[in-house]
Formats: C-alpha cells, structure tokens, sequence
C-alpha cells in the first residue's frame, strides 16, 4: 500500500505516519519493495502479527475504548493483569520499560474505563490488588493473542536475523 493511501485510510499526521512506517521497517515487520517507491508491504512476521489485529480492533470497537487503547501502556497493563500480575510490583516487573508514572496513568485510564478494578487489601501496608473487570476478561483472549503473535513475530525475526533482532 503507498503512503498517500495509507495516510488518507487510517488519518493519521504525515509526521506520525512517517516515524510509524520507519520503526515498523526497522523492527522487520514492513517492508518497502525495492521497486516500488513509497510502497509498503507487510513482510511474513508481519503477515502473523497483522492476521491477529482484526480481532483486537473489533474487541476495542465493540468496548468504545479506542482513546484508551491508542495510548502506549494500557493494552499491555491489562494484559499482563490478565496474566496474573494483580499488584503494582507484580505489573511492573511483567513490563520491562515502563516507569511508575506510565504504569500509575495506565492503570488509571483502565480503571477509568471500566477495565480494571482497584481494591485495598487488608493488613500490612494496606495495599492495593488489581483485577480485570468483566469488559477487561472481555478484550484479554484478543489482547493476548495479538501480543503473543508480536512475540512470535519478533522471535521469527530474531532467528532470521540474530544481529539485527536481539531477543527481548
């Protein structure tokens, strides 16, 4: 698909869609044809990654939280609750490279949208627990595959390319 079609279908800034388009290429998952100038195709691990998306957008759609899922940590924050993490702690440590900050705000926005619930847990220190509501277990089996997918993407390239996809 060219730029100029991808720009007018999906909205987004030229500047955004630009720097999107350049770490999807860095990252292996987009290609540009060599022959075809402003083009862009979606290379095999992107192909795996790409078939998983239809199911996470129509989950979102379905839920009317899109504001929420267009920022950076709170599919990730409710996935990794969907995985167990039930403790501030416990999430961070499930996301390597999120700050407090990002997971405190994440956590708030789920909340915010009925997606995690917050509750106090008696005894020392009185701390908090996180768990997904019924709409969170909702949009967690399509949240997880789509990560899962991502992971065996970056896996699949990783073995294609050990140098230039380091394991994360």
């Amino acid at each position: 698909m060219t730029f100029s079609a991808l720009k007018s279908r999906l909205g987004a800034s030229r500047e955004t869609l630009s720097q999107t388009l350049d770490d999807l290429c860095t990252n292996g998952v987009v290609a540009r044809p060599p022959m075809r100038r402003g083009s862009y195709s979606l290379t095999g691990p992107g192909t795996l990654v790409g078939e998983t998306c239809g199911g996470a957008v129509e989950v979102v759609q379905s839920t009317g939280t899109l504001q929420v899922a267009l920022k950076k940590w709170p599919m990730l924050v409710l996935t990794a609750a969907g995985r167990g993490g039930r403790r501030y702690g416990e999430l961070a440590e499930m996301l390597p490279g999120i700050t407090p900050r990002a997971l405190a705000g994440a956590l708030r926005d789920l909340e915010g949208a009925d997606l995690v619930s917050r509750a106090i847990i008696p005894g020392a220190g009185r701390s908090p627990a996180y768990a997904l509501t019924e709409r969170g277990w909702f949009m967690f089996p399509a949240l997880d595959a789509l990560i899962s997918a991502c992971d065996d993407a970056m896996k699949a390239l990783h073995r294609a390319n050990p140098a230039a996809h380091p394991p994360k």
